[in-house]
């Protein structure tokens, strides 16, 4: 093992278990190596990330993940301490641009120190995967990726994302327990918020209550401190009630608002992305029916999730159970869920074309909506985060009530 490992992400033995998945599912899909330049992926895989976010090629890096051999990390000397003292990564192979005395010992150029050690690996005519697929960050840009193409151009380069998703979408003992407990944190952050909404108080001020209990739970941390979406509107202002997917402004809460909040905090890197809805003052009765036929019809689906049930299987549950309560129109989007993770939004989505099976160890946001054809009331879109488990399945944040959240 390798020593000065003082803060590692995770235990040695789960960086082992995941680098030897990682080896099977590169068999699997006939890649000898997969070059990654997310660094979602290196916290993923190896246990250090880019805290600043530094996306720009003046810092460039790339973890190799290979078939035959432990990962290489080929960095930017900004990322030392990172690994030396996070990453059970072994072989790290450090650059620089810069001749300053601290760093002038290392090579000057990433490039030439990456196809350097794709040459001395013996990778230069095999198959390659590197991130291509919109369900991953990635640092390398488009220009960036042509030129490994042309200057490896006797190596198959293709999509690694088949592989990665494959080991991804199954959680380990150790990320389903982050999950279940951030995600019981996150329903406390939430009950927080709510439990200031009323008339006369700034939305941005909810917003403060949520973050406050956030760093209070420790769940504020950069680059993956999540994205907390809390809003109300009426009927009676420009867009009504179709307010989605915004942040919050400096505005009043009256009585007669409605809203929802969305997405959450991170905890340990993992995002938690879930619903509940809320209304400021007496709810009138279509607002109440809508949201119970969304609650219910959102319960009755998660209630058949368990090992085998395809996501095409759940999201015609879905119709069926809205349909059963008199409401036939079609999901506002074109998925009700999808999987939870180190992303906020994973694949496989749960779409009507989609029939990848649940499996123990997937962990799947279900999101269901009844709303007013009217539009003069928001109705409701409950969304839980659900591990699916060996014999069915666990509700992670049942914990905050479905209830639809009335606030005075």
């Amino acid at each position: 093992m390798k020593a000065g490992v003082k803060w590692p992400t995770f235990a040695y033995e789960e960086y082992c278990g995941r680098i030897e998945r990682a080896k099977q599912c590169l068999e699997k899909h006939d890649l000898d190596a997969m070059l990654l330049f997310s660094p979602t992926n290196w916290w993923y895989y190896a246990g250090f990330r880019d805290a600043a976010q530094m996306h720009n090629d003046v810092w460039r890096s790339c973890l190799i993940v290979c078939r035959e051999r432990d990962p290489i990390a080929v960095v930017h000397a900004a990322f030392q301490w990172c690994i030396a003292t996070m990453s059970y990564v072994e072989d790290v192979r450090v650059w620089s641009e810069s001749d300053h005395f601290m760093v002038q010992m290392f090579p000057n150029s990433f490039y030439e120190l990456f196809f350097g050690t794709i040459e001395e690996l013996g990778l230069a005519n095999k198959t390659l995967g590197i991130e291509t697929g919109p369900d991953i960050e990635t640092y390398l840009s488009f220009d960036e990726y042509e030129m490994i193409k042309q200057r490896l151009n006797q190596a198959r380069i293709v999509s690694a994302d088949k592989a990665i998703w494959d080991q991804r979408m199954i959680k380990t003992p150790f990320e389903q327990a982050l999950i279940r407990e951030g995600s019981r944190r996150a329903c406390e952050c939430v009950r927080g918020a709510y439990e200031t909404i009323r008339p006369g108080v700034n939305e941005l001020d909810v917003h403060r209550a949520f973050w406050r209990k956030a760093v209070e739970l420790d769940m504020i941390e950069a680059p993956y401190h999540g994205t907390w979406l809390c809003f109300s509107s009426n009927k009676d202002e420009v867009m009504g009630v179709d307010r989605w997917i915004t942040g919050p402004v400096d505005r009043i809460i009256q009585e007669g608002d409605q809203g929802l909040c969305d997405c959450g905090p991170t905890y340990k890197g993992y995002q938690l992305d879930f619903q509940r809805t809320f209304y400021v003052g007496e709810p009138p009765l279509d607002m109440v029916r809508y949201h119970d036929i969304a609650t219910e019809a959102h319960l009755e689906t998660v209630a058949m999730m368990k090992p085998g049930v395809r996501m095409c299987d759940l999201f015609q549950k879905s119709l069926d159970a809205l349909k059963k309560r008199d409401y036939e129109h079609p999901h506002i989007i074109s998925f009700i869920g999808h999987q939870e993770g180190l992303s906020n939004h994973e694949p496989p989505w749960v779409t009507a074309a989609e029939e990848t099976p649940l499996q123990p160890g997937m962990v799947v946001a279900i999101e269901i909506g009844a709303f007013d054809p009217n539009r003069e009331y928001f109705g409701g879109m409950p969304e839980d985060i659900i591990l699916i488990t060996e014999n069915g399945h666990e509700n992670l944040t049942a914990s905050l009530s479905h209830k639809l959240w009335v606030a005075k």
